[in-house]
């Protein structure tokens, strides 16, 4: 197949303390992206300051966008209109990329050449550390049935690579939405039939940490937003009856602090 280019994209608000680990964890890929593309999302910390001075050290071309504060959907979106190449891969700022995350992907486009969105597994952080960085075991790339959204969504967002008219087709992110508008992407792309692939190794490390939306005292108004997501994907998916109690059980439980909920699933 011919070579796939990639455009990485990402959007930070007062992300200074890890675009470093982010952002090195792209600029050091065994399949090299051709471009990065960020949006500062109306940072009031040092994110553009330090944002100027990694790009100074990037192997490829780093594009930078600064606002005043669109709001996460639009930022998004902004980012993709800057973007010059057909397949797209999101990465939050606070998360960060095993060096073979890319490579195993456009490995899986080799083997289903119809995908059009194809995502990893990921190791989760608490809070500042890095992680474990490596992913043991054998590499494999499955399907993803619309069964798998039921209960939780399974994507984390910064493992997604897909192309710009599978986006497109499925109408971009939703700009009157603003939280959790990775879900509501994938609800409208499994409506329209797209089947999504799985990378089935943890090369994507998602972080957890006190400076994330709901634990900046908006915790409630971020888990009873998920509650009405839950619901409403619920609805649009078909899923069983017995599915629907599931948003409320989340709802309780993420109402708990993250250190006793960290300490439950130890």
């Amino acid at each position: 197949m011919d070579q796939i280019e990639i455009s990485v994209i990402m959007t930070v608000k007062n992300g200074a303390k890890f675009l470093e680990s982010s952002l090195s964890s792209v600029f050091y890929q065994t399949y090299s992206p051709q471009e990065v593309v960020i949006v500062n999302d109306g940072s009031d910390d040092d994110t553009w300051e330090v944002l100027k001075r990694l790009r100074r050290s990037a192997p490829f071309p780093v594009k930078l966008v600064n606002t005043q504060g669109i709001g996460r959907s639009r930022a998004l979106n902004l980012a993709v209109s800057h973007t010059r190449h057909q397949w797209l891969a999101n990465i939050d700022a606070d998360d960060k990329w095993l060096p073979e995350k890319l490579e195993q992907q456009v490995a899986a486009v080799s083997l289903f050449p119809d995908a059009e969105l194809v995502v990893t597994a990921s190791q989760i952080v608490h809070g500042e550390g890095e992680g474990e960085l490596n992913a043991k075991g054998v590499f494999s790339a499955t399907p993803m049935a619309r069964e798998s959204f039921y209960v939780r969504n399974p994507i984390n967002h910064s493992s997604v690579l897909f192309t710009r008219r599978f986006l497109d087709q499925v109408g971009g992110y939703d700009e009157a939405l603003v939280r959790q508008v990775d879900i509501d992407l994938w609800v409208r792309a499994l409506r329209k039939g797209y089947i999504f692939y799985r990378v089935n190794l943890p090369l994507t490390i998602k972080r957890l940490h006190d400076g994330q939306s709901y634990e900046v005292g908006n915790r409630l108004g971020y888990t009873f937003n998920s509650f009405k997501i839950g619901m409403k994907k619920l609805w649009q998916l078909k899923a069983p009856f017995y599915y629907f109690p599931v948003p409320f059980v989340k709802f309780i439980y993420n109402n708990i602090p993250r250190s006793i909920r960290h300490r439950l699933t130890r």
